[in-house]
């Protein structure tokens, strides 16, 4: 438009050779070169060469916009994942800020078992492929079985004394100052919940090798490998028991409250890792008895077998896992319709028993969770518009989170309905391993596809360090900065809603009422004098002291320099006409 506007005129040229960004700069010099005086003196101090470049680089746009995009396939997930992720995190503030109590305690629940699915695979993944890379490769089945579970082995004595060490049940070892409680419980939860799940992934790949190697002939004989990991586990369980009970005892033959944290959260993790571990191998099974093939050990399919599965396979496998939905149910009515009779045998035998109900519970919660996640792969792998795998990773995460944070809806309804029954034990056991199956879905979706994005930067920087240990350092590099996130602000806001007592509620939500009362200019003074009595009321409820007069028939007294004056709460016609409704219900919800 300057062009014009001076008068220039204009260069007629074919479409060809407008494209060259050398033509481009040979036409600004030419334009610059005939341009009026008018025009030179509006640019005094510019010489020609800069004119030229300035016009040769408002050029190249309109070149390049003549040009055809070409729609990559990583361009495809790129662009589905910048897109997703500005919405996937917009749904987060909606859900966490939500004014239902119990969908904020989900949210956050969900929320917090995705990021330690999330840190615990990327870890386990990045030492993985180092040793099958340098120790494992070239070896027999043999040998791949035997460092495989080895490494079993090693995660979970590490996971052992971690805890031990976290939960302060060595701190006499130490020093003799006993650390403070609350700081101990959230060290040892954000620690037991990261090594559950990578030693979990690390009993799948050990067990996964055992049925690969040894067992892939038939979906029957795949199952044997289920059978020989739960008495193996179950072995060695009762191996670190014993030694977590002669450790607790040696010092002065009592189990302190330090030491029984240890004994719980171990056993805790160790449920965890046995379930997590035993139901994807059956789920693997599973898969085989439909498809006709066994995935490879971390359930992975080549693409030419994923995207031609049929869609009474799929509705075959999301069946399935609304199937371990339902048997999720039967370990907790067992433990709730037996409970007097469980209680009457000796307390070895009930321990044993309690671990064995909890173990099938979070086998057939994990077992849902593995179900769904590769049914919906299935689906999705079928599509036309999807044709490769990290297109198909980022659409899948993005479909699963969004019907994962839908659910907890529906969760929060079931629970207020009593679908689960009346039983609370029961109803909030069955909401907890739920969520911890929603993190599994969405936790090892994004996994997948951050692990295909590692894997590219690390090809890229191949010619300085092998890829392996590229890989390897970035997954660890990425734990670093995620852990400390996830264990200060996102666990530690999981256990503070998930262990508020009803009083503790109600004194946060009056609180927040109170503080709008304050920040709002039409409440007037007597309102909020008695709103804050209503709220020492609260707070004594929260604390557990006696409580004071009820704040019916007080008269609303005024101190100044003069002397002491009755308020009249009529005093102020203006403020109370111009009070709106929502203030009033404040007021209200506060002196009920």
């Amino acid at each position: 438009r300057q062009l014009v506007w001076f008068g220039w005129p204009p260069v007629v040229e074919s479409p060809a050779a407008s494209r060259s960004p050398q033509r481009a700069y040979d036409r600004g010099m030419e334009t610059a070169r005939i341009a009026p005086a008018g025009a030179r003196r509006f640019w005094p101090q510019c010489s020609k060469r800069y004119v030229a470049v300035v016009v040769a680089l408002a050029m190249l746009p309109a070149v390049t916009a003549e040009e055809e995009i070409k729609v990559t396939a990583t361009a495809r997930a790129v662009s589905v994942m910048l897109l997703g992720s500005i919405g996937f995190q917009m749904l987060l503030f909606y859900l966490v800020n939500w004014p239902d109590r119990d969908i904020q305690r989900y949210s956050w629940g969900v929320i917090s078992q995705t990021i330690s699915i999330f840190c615990a695979v990327l870890l386990f993944q990045g030492f993985n492929g180092v040793i099958e890379e340098y120790i494992i490769k070239d070896g027999g089945p043999l040998w791949e079985v035997t460092v495989d579970m080895a490494q079993l082995v090693f995660w979970l004595t590490a996971m052992q004394t971690v805890l031990a060490l976290t939960s302060g049940a060595l701190q006499e070892l130490f020093s003799d100052v006993k650390p403070e409680m609350e700081k101990v419980e959230l060290n040892v939860k954000s620690w037991s919940v990261l090594f559950s799940h990578t030693t979990g992934f690390a009993a799948i790949n050990a067990w996964g090798s055992l049925q690969q190697n040894l067992f892939a002939e038939t979906p029957f004989t795949t199952l044997f490998p289920i059978v020989i990991g739960w008495f193996g586990l179950i072995l060695m369980y009762s191996g670190f028991d014993n030694i977590r009970e002669h450790i607790a005892l040696a010092d002065d033959g009592e189990k302190d409250e330090y030491e029984k944290m240890w004994d719980e959260e171990t056993e805790d993790a160790e449920h965890d890792v046995a379930g997590l571990s035993l139901s994807f191998l059956t789920v693997q099974s599973i898969r085989f008895y439909l498809c006709g093939v066994l995935p490879n050990q971390e359930g992975g399919e080549k693409w030419e077998i994923l995207s031609q599965h049929k869609s009474s396979e799929v509705i075959a496998l999301l069946g399935s896992g609304f199937g371990f939905f339902l048997f999720s149910f039967v370990p907790l009515m067992i433990e709730s319709r037996f409970h007097h009779q469980l209680h009457s045998l000796p307390h070895s035998l009930q321990e044993k028993l309690k671990r064995v109900i909890e173990i099938l519970n979070n086998f057939c919660t994990f077992g849902n969770a593995w179900c769904f996640f590769f049914g919906m792969k299935w689906f999705l792998a079928s599509v036309d518009y999807i044709e490769e795998d990290a297109l198909l990773n980022v659409v899948l995460a993005l479909l699963l989170s969004f019907i994962a944070f839908l659910f907890i809806f529906v969760l929060d309804k079931a629970l207020d309905n009593h679908i689960f029954g009346h039983d609370e034990h029961i109803a909030h056991t069955a909401a907890e391993k739920l969520i911890t199956a929603l993190g599994i879905l969405i936790g090892f979706s994004w996994e997948q596809s951050f692990d295909s994005a590692v894997g590219v930067v690390a090809v890229g920087f191949e010619d300085t360090c092998p890829p392996l240990f590229t890989k390897l350092a970035m997954s660890v590099l990425l734990v670093i900065i995620v852990f400390p996130a996830w264990r200060l602000y996102i666990l530690k806001t999981e256990r503070g809603l998930s262990d508020e007592s009803v009083e503790e509620i109600v004194l946060k939500m009056a609180t927040g009422q109170h503080h709008e009362m304050f920040m709002n200019r039409e409440v007037d003074e007597h309102a909020l004098d008695l709103a804050h009595l209503r709220l020492k009321h609260h707070r004594r409820a929260f604390l557990g002291t006696p409580a004071a007069a009820p704040t019916e028939g007080l008269r609303h007294l005024q101190v100044t320099m003069s002397g002491i004056k009755e308020v009249d709460s009529n005093a102020n016609p203006v403020s109370k006409s111009k009070r709106s409704t929502g203030v009033s219900e404040l007021a209200q919800s506060l002196l009920a």
